[in-house]
């Protein structure tokens, strides 16, 4: 298989992952809270042809010059995890090994400098390269539109200095926690074009856009991920099931049944104000909220300015955007997100009985239920109106066999964490020994 394959089907994958209704509804929010996103789509949108894809590279090479290499370049185990949610994963994850073990790469502005010099004598002596990636952006701009041409431009940047990275510091493996994220996808490419193992660590469960699995070494929640992910396609390499991240707590359902509750919000990326408005209404109204607690999304894509949006803010916290998600979940009784967010599954492992509310975010009615949580029977059936749970039903929904249910979506359920922490190193050393007897011949 040549290398360039490798790269093409990034791109493919970045491809359908951002022309989906949810990406495009998200680029919309985005567009909304930021003035010079605006701007720049302005500008784009007036452009055409050689210039609009122009704007677009510029994109992209502003990527590729920012991606800095790992600061412990001895590292047998090299990251990237752009986003919150990642991070974490790939931290949980990394802290179970030895202290050293694992680098990650990222962007700083630190790194222009650095990088100039060296692209323009890239630029120099392989000018056919940089063509053809321009090639490649302009024809995905004329096809699918501005985000996904830029996503594309970011995914060939990290390709090529993924490839750059790995050459003169070959590791054992790659580790990830996203499959559409650009920065991820271009990376892992990059990996596989060198034929170096590929490790992937589940940070949500999969939905309509995500990719079959193709990793050397995926660890996944739970066998009802896992059974997802084969609906999308064939699973390559071994999957380890290592369960949600966190402690483990008896759920207790008679919670929803306290008088005068803590009741937690927990927003996703793109907030509806005018739902999280009635929620927070309907929590005071009809069951007499002591307090509203509100986590905002880690990755939230506008600056969450609660008292511009709402007239009375008594009686509502909202928590440090640094605050961990299992520190907030405890302050609640029982926790409202919304129908397509997978927080409900760290919330519920908490033993903190969690509902879904309709349209709480910004996402496309082509999109209900993304992660099947209501299907499976995870959480009580989504309501448009948080008046209409009735707390008998949802204490009875959540006594009917729940611990065997929820152990389908969290393999970690109510098992010790060192167990699980040993199960996820031996694997990742059974990866690493494979790669070194491949390389040796043994």
């Amino acid at each position: 298989m040549s290398h360039h394959t490798y790269l093409l089907q990034a791109i493919r994958i970045i491809i359908r992952a951002d022309s989906d209704p949810v990406r495009q509804a998200l680029f919309a929010n985005l567009k909304e809270s930021h003035l010079l996103v605006r701007l720049v789509f302005s500008l784009h949108e007036r452009l055409n042809g050689a210039a609009s894809a122009l704007l677009v590279s510029g994109y992209g090479l502003a990527s590729y010059l920012a991606v800095t290499a790992p600061r412990n370049r001895r590292a047998p185990l090299l990251s990237v995890a752009r986003h919150a949610n990642a991070r974490r994963q790939v931290a949980r994850v990394a802290g179970w090994l030895e202290p050293g073990q694992c680098a990650r790469l990222d962007t700083t502005v630190a790194a222009l400098a650095e990088q100039v010099a060296r692209t323009v004598l890239a630029l120099i002596t392989s000018p056919r390269s940089f063509a053809q990636a321009f090639r490649v952006v302009g024809v995905v701009d004329r096809r699918h539109g501005f985000l996904v041409a830029c996503r594309v431009a970011s995914a060939i940047a990290w390709y090529a200095r993924g490839r750059a990275i790995l050459a003169t510091q070959r590791p054992d493996a790659v580790i990830v926690s996203s499959d559409t994220n650009p920065e991820e996808v271009g990376f892992t490419a990059a990996a596989r074009a060198m034929a170096i193992p590929s490790i992937f660590i589940s940070h949500a469960y999969p939905t309509p856009f995500s990719p079959p699995l193709a990793f050397s070494l995926s660890i996944l929640g739970g066998a009802a991920e896992a059974d997802a992910r084969r609906k999308r396609g064939p699973i390559a390499g071994d999957v380890l099931l290592a369960g949600l991240e966190g402690d483990s707590r008896p759920l207790d359902a008679s919670q929803f049944g306290r008088r005068e509750p803590v009741v937690g919000i927990f927003a996703p990326k793109a907030v509806s104000w005018q739902t999280l408005a009635d929620v927070i209404a309907d929590c005071r109204r009809y069951f007499r909220a002591r307090q509203i607690v509100i986590r905002w999304h880690p990755s939230m894509l506008e600056p969450p300015k609660l008292s511009h949006r709402l007239g009375d803010v008594s009686g509502v916290v909202e928590s440090p955007r640094t605050a961990k998600l299992a520190d907030v979940a405890r302050q609640c009784d029982w926790v409202i997100a919304d129908e397509n967010s997978s927080v409900h599954l760290p919330v519920l492992k908490l033993g903190i009985p969690s509902i879904a509310v309709k349209r709480l975010g910004r996402y496309p009615e082509t999109r209900t239920d993304m992660y099947g949580l209501v299907r499976d029977g995870i959480v009580p059936p989504a309501v448009a109106s948080i008046r209409d749970v009735q707390s008998d039903a949802l204490t009875a929904f959540f006594s009917n066999g729940w611990v065997a249910r929820f152990q389908q979506y969290d393999a970690s359920y109510a098992r010790p964490q060192t167990a699980i922490e040993g199960d996820v190193r031996a694997a990742i050393q059974r990866l690493r020994d494979r790669t070194a007897a491949e390389v040796t011949g043994a």
